[in-house]
């Protein structure tokens, strides 16, 4: 989880620790590329485990950051609507690694981080 800078009057922070971006994108783009065909039933656990790691620290950041919009706001309802996909899509459970649902699954947890990093970016994250 991101650890979150307090300042001295203990009022709730503004700020985190950044999230690395990049990197979530491109082990995304790993799995929703082509390349898919050589990964292993142990490539694809550990994607889906990090994907939901990924999305584990994303899904605040991006609901935090879409309350800081007024209600009614085009950017903070899609926001919010990929944020309740992400969920949505975390509390699916696990395929076996075998499976060739899995893969399915981690493309699925993949899409969710592209999607929720754009939507951090657009509502005035850090890119």
């Amino acid at each position: 989880m991101n650890a979150i800078a307090h300042d001295t009057a203990g009022q709730v922070p503004e700020r985190t620790i950044p999230l690395d971006l990049q990197t979530m994108r491109e082990t995304a783009l790993r799995v929703l590329g082509e390349e898919t065909d050589d990964l292993s039933a142990v490539d694809v656990k550990s994607l889906i485990q990090a994907f939901r790691g990924m999305l584990m620290l994303l899904l605040p950041e991006v609901t935090a950051a879409a309350d800081r919009h007024p209600r009614g706001d085009m950017l903070r309802v899609c926001a919010l609507v990929g944020v309740e996909e992400a969920s949505r899509r975390l509390r699916i459970p696990y395929a076996p690694s075998a499976s060739p649902w899995a893969l399915r699954h981690a493309q699925r947890l993949a899409r969710s981080v592209m999607v929720l990093t754009d939507h951090y970016v657009n509502l005035g994250g850090q890119a």
